[in-house]
């Protein structure tokens, strides 16, 4: 069998980053200079390609069949299976309708969260399959032919990563691929050392289809792989792809050990929560290559954060984590959400206020975006503006709050990146390290 992978980038307007956002897709589009410039440059610097394609290219290769990788028409493969985006879903069927009117004995499916919960869409509008949630075991089956490519495929959990193959990356533009500013050396791949996370908040869109339920693999196989990526692909650096990079801690003390023991010369970033890390974990990290970390700070108001499914970390334990990482040298992305149900002018202010006062390397202002299928959307179903899913960017209100209507949610988004960036204290302290890269 012939397989076709695609990561659509033909339009200008779809979704650039489909393995963003709990593989929703992102489009980093808005309002307001700042936030444009800064959607800009995540959408044209930061380019990583959807991990589960990885999976699925070795997944084919391994049962015998050969596999392609495209991001715009493939030729005449007889299994054609597309990422899906919430932004850009329209897009990405009428694409699949050409490729079908192109080649009709092609069966057409598509991976990724917005298809695993809106599948009747994908379905109505011409695709013959779906593989949801995590993709992999039905790959499997459908590479074995033990599975059909018609409907919803079944889903499971794959509960043993380490039975899964390496992600197989040729044919893709692997020299392409970058994550600026975070890493500088190129090229750059991610790599999955863990799925789901205990801590499910309800408004996560990750757990839509890795769920709560915690799987992991050893020091020892997340250490193989990158450096079977350094073997085939030269890579220099890596992205971690966990939801939560250091969820436990002596486990990502074993991974930072093993990389020092073996000596590999690799340089990562990952994402984490400031109570996952102490000062002693950060500095084997350092020691091991990490030269970036994303924080989801969120808000600095613990009632809000907790009402909205979240749990909560003290401003000392933050502030403490962020200012270890600068005296390591270790540069910090903050994370920040406005517009949650109970917020008003003044605790929105007060979240500006917080990331100012940390200045991180970057910070990104997000609106409470409620995905479909996360406890977060049916929480608040009655209270949602649209289910236009082409507003489902982070950019956009979509949520009636008590306290601000949507025009005021808007001037604060734009007013925290104005407020954030044109400020002489982090231009001072990080504009010129983010300028020269």
């Amino acid at each position: 069998m012939r397989v076709a992978l695609i990561d659509l980038k033909e339009s200008p307007r779809g979704c650039n980053n489909k393995d963003k956002s709990g593989s929703f897709g992102n489009t980093m589009s808005g309002e307001g200079l700042f936030s444009k410039l800064y959607g800009f440059l995540k959408s044209t610097k930061a380019r990583t390609p959807v991990v589960h394609m990885g999976y699925l290219s070795a997944i084919f290769r391994k049962s015998g069949h050969s596999v392609h990788y495209y991001e715009s028409f493939p030729k005449d493969e007889d299994l054609v299976i597309l990422a899906s985006s919430i932004t850009g879903y329209d897009e990405e069927l009428e694409f699949a309708r050409k490729v079908k009117e192109k080649n009709p004995r092609a069966k057409v499916g598509f991976i990724n969260a917005f298809s695993t919960v809106k599948p009747e869409i994908f379905l109505d509008g011409g695709a013959d399959f779906i593989l949801p949630g995590e993709p992999e075991w039905a790959a499997i089956e459908l590479a074995e032919g033990r599975l059909e490519p018609k409907g919803v495929l079944p889903q499971k959990l794959m509960e043993d990563l380490e039975a899964l193959p390496f992600p197989d990356w040729r044919g893709f533009p692997v020299a392409r691929f970058d994550y600026w500013p975070a890493l500088k050396r190129r090229p750059v791949l991610p790599v999955v050392t863990s799925r789901g996370c205990s801590f499910d908040c309800s408004f996560c869109p990750y757990m839509v289809t890795q769920t709560k339920k915690f799987r992991s693999v050893g020091a020892k196989y997340a250490v193989d792989e990158i450096q079977f990526h350094q073997k085939h692909h030269g890579i220099r650096s890596v992205v971690f792809r966990d939801i939560i990079f250091s969820i436990h801690k002596p486990r990502t003390a074993e991974l930072a050990e093993e990389i020092l023991r073996r000596r590999v010369k690799i340089e990562f970033t990952c994402e984490t929560r400031t109570d996952c890390l102490t000062e002693e974990l950060l500095e084997l990290l350092a020691r091991a290559g990490l030269r970036t970390i994303h924080f989801g700070i969120e808000s600095p108001e613990d009632a809000i954060v907790k009402q909205n499914g979240r749990k909560p970390i003290a401003e000392t334990q933050q502030e403490k984590i962020i200012r270890a990482c600068e005296r390591l040298g270790i540069k910090v992305i903050a994370f920040y959400i406005l517009g949650f149900l109970q917020d008003t002018p003044e605790t929105m202010q007060h979240t500006i206020n917080y990331a100012r006062h940390l200045n991180t390397y970057l910070a990104q202002f997000n609106l409470m975006t409620p995905y479909p299928g996360t406890r977060y959307y049916e929480e608040l179903k009655d209270r949602i503006l649209t289910e236009d899913w082409k507003q489902y960017t982070s950019y956009h209100p979509l949520i009636r709050l008590d306290h601000i209507d949507s025009g005021t949610l808007l001037q604060y988004k734009q007013k925290a990146y104005r407020d954030y960036y044109f400020n002489w204290k982090w231009f001072a302290k990080n504009g010129l390290q983010v300028a020269w890269g």
